[in-house]
């Protein structure tokens, strides 16, 4: 994966256009069986030593609402 493409691709999306790409591909990821909630809180526990605390929140927040009912 080259993280500079990947970068550019997002980076002039807005806050929503960011969430519901984030939504999209977690459904497919979901559907195809390559992400679960166990997998999201793996990802959580080795990202929130390195967040602030409103950070640790906001990604909370995601992870709620990417673990809703599709």
């Amino acid at each position: 994966m080259d993280l500079n493409k990947e970068y550019e691709a997002y980076r002039k999306q807005s806050s929503d256009e960011l969430m519901e790409t984030l939504l999209r591909l977690t459904a497919e990821q979901k559907q195809s069986g390559e992400m679960s909630e166990s997998k999201m809180e793996e990802i959580y526990r080795m990202l929130a030593p390195m967040l602030s605390e409103s950070q640790k929140t906001r990604m909370r927040e995601i992870i709620a609402r990417l673990n809703a009912p599709i």
